[in-house]
């Protein structure tokens, strides 16, 4: 279960709330984890922290806040784990944390026994409910905060256990936004330090820990003894210009000319929304006293239930200052991007809404300041009070704002100096403007954190290299008989210019379950040759389409994260190859070269066989030569489409069209991967515009063992399937069918191996590029003059009326292209055999005879009884005469 060959992730809030700062944070990292294919869960809490009131309470309206987000999950029957209820779990911290509670030495060490007890019960659950969600990723929310030390010290072990058994590196992110000492220290709800019963992070290889500022991780790393290192990670913000916000003005009768100052937060009394009320009564006062006519309103984003009383307060507050009618409670309001809040309005509308973005809070209370972070990528100028972490989090980097000083032992109302500089900025439109766009320019660089820099933390070895900018990724599963030879080719990689270098590529290899002795091969490969940069991860998932996905998913993200850590954002390149096909001293220069020179977004590289081993069988090298001179021929007109062997593609667009896609069919009553994972995601590139390139000097050289174990069923059309299934095989060769492997084919055999290669490969190499892009028949000289001019545009004209015909509008759905492509292939066989001669030469001949079926068709129905040929979904004759991938 390598981590990152992950299908899922594991979010544990310690909250115990349906929606906080702390969810909504995971909502976003989820967001990203969902683009790379993995799913997310939530465990909201209510069974860890006890004083929210939720301990036991099922969920219910929980998921539809998170539909299509986050699954929600927790472990279930936690009250049957020994000890584990409110009441010991509120007299733990009543004896242990609080200290508020004094008990006799043996209750006391009684009651430690029994949290010692519960825990390790506690962790076996926890393990057996990731084991049944397959969960690779484990996102800890406020864990170190001491409100339930049984699930903190179970959540500990459950990660040692987990993490050995599937031999897992780094796959925890454990994120503290608050600790004890400056989480509600006012009421001393964590005692005095040094906390003696509260379990602090341990030194692990399968942790990373996280905080928001330096403070709390110096702090943190002391209470440790600096026996763990703390990451400093801020929170996540989008930079993303957002579309359809709503502006709400006019639904709460503001007039367009008004000032509107937006809060959102919690409305309870350390939030300090009397500082708010206050300046809006000065502003609005400070607006009439020189005679400008606008109003100045303040929205308040938040739940008024929480805190009832200080609602209340507030409200009244309103009214001894006469600013009542522009006051205006909003409730509780969703970002855009949960699912929510569809068709209401959100915390976008209202920053979209606003001028200006208030975070007036107290001193001590909040240790980041999310608003601020928000009102900065919304474009939107802000004011604060220097809370204690203002100045590292902020501060320091430059953001411009009205700011008012409060410190530890002042932290009252707005004086007069910051509530005139607050109203100077808001009677100069042009200087808001110069800040907000100032900020937005900072925010973007400081501020734009995503899931691949936090993911980077956990990830096997070290950073990635400042200078590569290609990652091969090489699947392997029981290659032990080529693994080294196959390294050494890759090792031995040459260049001009210095474009290639060991320090400009990596080899990311993905061990598919190998059984036998690969991954100690590779390893001993990796110590012999430690220039060559060479990590080794693992895909549980069986099949070289996971195993492919997993290892172009790990390169996306180690290479997005370092462009992170440097500040800059090139272009990288994601590469694949085989691990039992060796390549070329010049082959990834080549490729590269072609797609730097060509600013191409999929790279094809060009394919061989060794003479050599075809010396006593010339039939059969004959037909494979022939096949590969018209590949040769349609990729330099076309580009060509990927084949696992050797491609490469732009990160970019890679994680645009959201990376390789695995597509399941039946085999025997069971769901498998599709064997094309390759070819289907070559089609989605170009489909999504992407620019493909054909490195003809960029070359692989294929084992002979992909022809020789299967060669009988080439010759019969069903090497990889029939029937329109495609059938993984294994091509490695059996001892025992060897020496007849090796044996040449007669003429006979060799023409029906040619007739099938050449039916499976037209279709997919010379019409499929067309259907995609039919605009090339028009305007691609090269593409005219190969068909001929009369020819591309009676091709251009038809391939429009069958889209018509069968309502098509998109080729980009598994193999949705056959139908057409196999209509065309009939309707236009003669003129496309007629290019391979003139392009090729004349021992391409010409096209393959049609299915006896056409014998009794009339002229004038023969391109209506091809429709009817070809879509025929029962019989199945249209894929088995076409055949399943000619291996050739």
């Amino acid at each position: 279960m390598g981590v990152y060959g992950q299908r899922y992730a594991m979010f544990i809030s310690f909250d115990a709330v349906a929606v906080s700062g702390i969810t909504v944070e995971a909502l976003k990292i989820s967001q990203s984890l969902k683009q790379k294919g993995i799913k997310s869960y939530l465990d909201l809490g209510y069974d860890i922290k006890v004083d929210k009131g939720n301990f036991n309470k099922p969920y219910d309206h929980e998921h539809e806040i998170y539909h299509d987000v986050f699954t929600l999950t927790r472990i279930n029957d936690i009250t049957s784990v020994p000890h584990y209820s409110p009441e010991f779990i509120d007299k733990i911290h009543a004896v242990l944390i609080g200290e508020k509670l004094a008990v006799s030495p043996e209750e006391k060490s009684n009651i430690i026994t029994a949290a010692g007890e519960s825990s390790r019960a506690l962790a076996e659950r926890i393990v057996l409910q990731w084991e049944q969600l397959q969960i690779c990723i484990v996102i800890v929310e406020n864990g170190t905060l001491p409100e339930n030390i049984i699930y903190t010290r179970a959540l500990y072990l459950a990660i040692e256990q987990y993490g050995r058994r599937h031999q897992l590196k780094n796959f925890v992110i454990w994120r503290d936004h608050d600790l004890m000492w400056n989480s509600e220290k006012n009421i001393m709800k964590y005692g005095l330090p040094p906390y003696d019963h509260a379990i602090k992070p341990v030194k692990s290889p399968f942790i990373s820990y996280v905080t928001l500022n330096n403070d709390l991780k110096e702090k943190l790393e002391e209470w440790c003894k600096r026996e763990v290192n703390i990451h400093v990670v801020k929170n996540t913000y989008s930079f993303t210009p957002q579309q359809s916000l709503k502006n709400i003005r006019a639904s709460l009768d503001i007039p367009a000319q008004d000032i509107v100052i937006a809060r959102t937060t919690r409305i309870i009394p350390q939030k300090r929304l009397d500082r708010d009320v206050v300046l809006i009564q000065r502003l609005n006062h400070l607006f009439r006293e020189h005679n400008i006519d606008k109003t100045v309103w303040l929205l308040i984003a938040g739940d008024t239930h929480e805190h009832p009383r200080h609602t209340a307060d507030l409200e009244q507050l309103t009214h001894k200052l006469d600013v009542g009618a522009c006051v205006k409670f909003l409730g509780p309001l969703h970002h855009n991007f949960m699912p929510m809040s569809q068709g209401k309005i959100t915390i976008e509308d209202l920053y979209h809404s606003c001028d200006v973005v208030s975070f007036l809070t107290s001193w001590d209370y909040d240790s980041y300041g999310n608003p601020i972070g928000e009102a900065i990528s919304s474009h939107r100028c802000y004011i604060s009070t220097h809370y204690e972490y203002y100045t590292e989090v902020y501060g320091q980097h430059g953001f411009e704002a009205p700011v008012m000083r409060i410190s530890d032992g002042e932290d009252g109302l707005p004086d007069e100096d910051f509530i005139n500089e607050v109203f100077l900025l808001l009677t100069n439109k042009p200087e808001m403007d110069r800040i907000a766009a100032k900020n937005f320019a900072i925010g973007k660089r400081i501020l734009s954190n995503n899931v691949m820099d936090i993911l980077n933390i956990t990830a096997p070895g070290v950073n990635m290299r400042d200078n590569t900018f290609v990652s091969v990724v090489l699947p392997v599963y029981n290659e032990s008989d080529r693994i080294y030879e196959v390294l050494a080719s890759l090792f031995n990689q040459q260049t001009h210019g210095r474009l290639i270098t060991h320090d400009s590529y990596e080899i990311i290899i993905v061990d598919n379950n190998s059984c036998d002795d690969s991954v100690e091969k590779i390893n001993q490969f990796k110590e012999k040759y430690p220039a060559m940069d060479v990590h080794i991860i693992q895909e549980k998932i069986q099949g070289v389409s996971s195993a492919r996905k997993c290892g172009m998913d790990y390169a996306s993200l180690r290479s997005r994260a370092r462009d992170a850590r440097l500040g800059k954002s090139n272009k990288h390149y994601i590469v694949s190859a085989d691990a039992d096909c060796t390549v070329d001293p010049y082959w990834l220069h080549a490729l590269i070269e072609k797609m730097i020179a060509d600013d191409g977004d999929l790279g094809t590289c060009n394919y061989y066989y060794n003479r050599d081993v075809f010396l006593e069988r010339p039939n059969l090298f004959r037909e494979i030569q022939k096949t590969l001179s018209c590949r040769d021929v349609s990729f330099s007109l076309f580009g060509g489409f990927p084949d696992g062997k050797g491609f490469a593609v732009e990160r970019g667009l890679y994680e645009k069209i959201g990376g390789i896609e695995i597509f399941y069919q039946l085999e025997k009553g069971r769901f498998v991967e599709h064997l094309s994972d390759d070819w289907d995601f070559g089609i989605k590139v170009i489909a999504f515009g992407g620019k493909p390139v054909y490195a003809k000097e960029s070359f692989v050289e294929i084992n002979s063992r992909r022809v020789d174990t299967i060669i009988d069923d080439v010759i019969n059309g069903v090497a990889y399937g029939s029937d329109g299934i495609i059938i993984m095989k294994d091509v490695r060769p059996d001892v025992s069918m060897q020496k007849k492997a090796l044996v040449d084919l007669n003429e006979e055999q060799a023409r029906q191996g040619w007739e099938y290669s050449i039916k499976d490969y037209i279709p997919k190499n010379i019409i499929l590029p067309v259907l995609l892009n039919p605009h090339i028949l028009l305007e691609n000289e090269c593409v005219r003059d190969f068909f001929s001019p009369s020819v591309a545009d009676r091709l251009y004209q038809r391939i429009h009326a069958i889209k018509r015909e069968m309502s098509i509008i998109d080729f980009k759905p598994i193999h949705s292209y056959k139908t057409p492509a196999y209509r065309l292939y009939f309707e236009f066989r003669h003129e496309i055999f007629a290019a391979l001669r003139n392009a090729v030469g004349e021992d391409i001949g010409f096209a393959p005879p049609l299915p006896a079926c056409f014998e009794d068709v009339a002229e004038k129905d023969f391109e209506r009884f091809v429709w009817y040929f070809c879509e025929d979904r029962e019989s199945g004759e249209a894929h088995n005469y076409f055949a399943n991938g000619g291996v050739f």
